[in-house]
């Protein structure tokens, strides 16, 4: 509903503030108890040419009753025999260049499955495993401490291993914003699990950093929360910062997640892709990821071209994307609350649009805002939007990115401080 604006206009933030709980209220979900993790977006095909095992330790959000491992395929050919084994943890290492891997009790459960060709290009598909009959067991090295599990994946000789575009630094050490350790070794790990002895996960050549097989995750929690799921290109993707995928998004749902009310997210972003790519990404997977929120960037300076700016034809696309998640969301049955962030400047000494950078500014002030379907997030580019340079395109804030184009760790944490209130006001109402 609309506020009566004739009283002070200094209550206008007020009327604002309602309004738009008004508007949330009308679009809210009831949360879920089925949580995806995929921590990375955009993957890169490497061959494998002996039989190798890639181990790992992960912490997930909250006590789960069951769960099952997704494994990616970008690969342009099928991937048959490829064996999974997965267990429980109930704690890490104190070093974190080491890695567990035996779980508690010595109780793997073990699956094969067949991994089809990518869906598209750059878009992988996803395996599942069965429903693995594990339950998450306390931890014992830290007070309160998120539920771990642990993961073995056998990959057999000449065949192609789907591993995170831009590696996995920082996950690992005191930057990290959850545990995920990973090592990986030449040898049938599942098949064999005795023959698996490589403990050490560190930044090297074919290290745990830069070498490493992340699968999905799905589970089942008793504690109710909610899923986002990322979608966009670099910027929602999380490039820019020091740990890799790790963006203002991202941030945001971790800093707000607690065992007792988790949010867990599943990065459908793609760097140096734009929204006719990234949004088949979304549509490839929404139906099994389920989200409950969706935050979906339907500009990518990927589309716009240096000096003459964005085209017709790419303005075109960018909207026909736009109605692809939403169609997207009504096939798979889905209502969540998407949110939409706003546009941001790109530094002319990156790529120069000059004036044309108006058109930019006319889509978060008067093309965006009439998205019924979705809520702008307000604030998003002034986050780190500096000065104007003479030609008129605004310019990235200083301090705020490394290359005029990417948030850094302080421009993610710019735009941190304005995403978060929309995830806290949804966590808040919770049914």
């Amino acid at each position: 509903m609309g506020y009566p604006r004739r009283l002070p206009r200094m209550l206008d933030p007020f009327f604002n503030q309602l309004e738009e709980r008004d508007r949330l209220d009308g679009l809210m979900t009831t949360g879920t108890n089925v949580l995806t993790k995929s921590l990375f977006g955009r993957l890169r095909a490497e061959p494998i040419t002996v039989a190798t095992t890639f181990n790992g330790n992960m912490e997930l959000e909250s006590e789960f009753l069951s769960l099952r491992l997704g494994i990616p395929n970008i690969h342009t050919a099928a991937i048959p025999g490829v064996k999974v084994s997965v267990g429980v943890l109930s704690s890490v290492p104190a070093a974190d260049y080491q890695v567990f891997i035996t779980p508690e009790n010595n109780e793997w459960l073990d699956f094969t499955i067949d991994l089809p060709a990518r869906l598209g290009e750059e878009r992988p598909s996803v395996t599942y495993i069965d429903v693995a009959a594990l339950a998450s067991v306390a931890r014992t090295d830290v007070v309160n401490g998120r539920t771990l599990i642990i993961y073995r994946i056998e990959y057999p000789a000449n065949s192609v291993a789907s591993m995170p575009m831009n590696n996995q630094y920082f996950w690992r050490g005191a930057k990290a914003p959850r545990v995920l350790r990973t090592s990986n070794q030449a040898v049938q790990g599942v098949t064999n699990k005795a023959a698996f002895t490589s403990q050490a996960a560190y930044a090297a050549t074919k290290g745990g950093d830069d070498y490493a097989v992340v699968p999905v995750v799905q589970y089942q929690t008793l504690a109710r929360g909610h899923q986002v799921m990322i979608c966009g290109d670099s910027i929602q993707e999380g490039i820019g910062g020091d740990v890799r995928c790790y963006g203002a998004m991202q941030r945001s749902v971790y800093e707000l997640s607690t065992p007792d009310r988790p949010l867990e997210y599943f990065n459908a972003a793609l760097h140096a892709q734009g929204p006719d790519v990234y949004s088949r990404f979304f549509a490839d997977h929404v139906a099994v990821v389920r989200p409950t929120i969706v935050t979906y960037s339907a500009w990518s300076g990927n589309d716009v071209t240096a000096g003459s700016g964005i085209s017709s034809l790419a303005m075109r696309r960018l909207k026909a994307s736009l109605g692809r998640v939403f169609s997207s969301l009504q096939a798979a049955g889905l209502r969540p609350i998407v949110l939409l962030p706003e546009a941001t400047p790109v530094s002319s000494g990156y790529r120069n649009v000059g004036a044309n950078d108006q058109a930019r500014r006319d889509f978060n002030a008067n093309w965006l805002t009439k998205v019924s379907g979705g809520i702008v997030i307000k604030g998003f580019a002034a986050a780190i939007t500096g000065t104007r340079d003479a030609a008129g395109q605004d310019q990235i804030k200083d301090g705020a990115s490394g290359d005029g184009v990417h948030p850094n760790d302080p421009g993610h944490d710019l735009i941190k401080a304005v995403v978060k209130p929309y995830y806290q006001m949804i966590l808040d109402r919770v049914a």
